[in-house]
């Protein structure tokens, strides 16, 4: 790992660390530098802001388990894996989510979430002709459903199973959209 990549995982760790105490909006860059021994020029040098750092470390730690199986098929394993690793880093996921404004994790979330219901339409219809308006309004209606479920289940202190979870809101997903998109 490069050194600029190194000082970067310590003012994440620092962030992170933080946030198992207290909520996002009260920490503040000086408890970030203090906490790992590096000074406000090291941070601004990496990056813009305490939301900067926050959206590396989404990108730098869910991009992975995000990215992959996006497919009609696999959607729902990568969700759960998501879920998973939400579970295993439950409270900065828990302070994450209950942090809001552009580029907040809220966002990053639905944004995946969307691409995973345009995959899950793409793969229903099978070149079907569908209205685009009507198409539009069912990824973004499907879109919300599951961003509501996951912080539902996330402000439920994360304790189901996310594999059983994820199971339920898939089998819900795909016959509700199945019927949505052919009806």
């Amino acid at each position: 790992m490069s050194d600029s990549n190194l000082t970067k995982q310590a003012l994440a760790n620092s962030l992170k660390a933080l946030m198992e105490e207290k909520p996002f909006e009260k920490i503040t860059i000086t408890d970030i530098v203090k906490r790992c021994n590096l000074n406000r020029l090291t941070f601004y040098y990496h990056f813009k802001d305490k939301y900067d750092l926050m959206n590396w470390i989404y990108y730098t730690e869910t991009a992975q388990i995000m990215m992959q199986n996006r497919t009609f098929d696999e959607w729902a394993d990568c969700l759960c894996a998501l879920c998973y690793y939400m579970q295993e880093n439950k409270n900065f996921y828990l302070n994450a989510l209950n942090t809001t404004g552009q580029n907040s994790f809220p966002e990053y979330l639905l944004q995946y979430i969307r691409d995973i219901s345009m995959a899950l339409v793409e793969g229903r219809l099978n070149k079907e002709k569908v209205d685009e308006k009507e198409t539009l309004f069912i990824i973004e209606f499907f879109s919300q459903a599951i961003m509501g479920l996951i912080k539902q289940w996330a402000q439920d202190n994360m304790q189901l199973d996310p594999r059983n979870y994820v199971n339920i809101i898939k089998a819900i997903i795909e016959a509700s959209m199945q019927h949505e998109l052919f009806r």
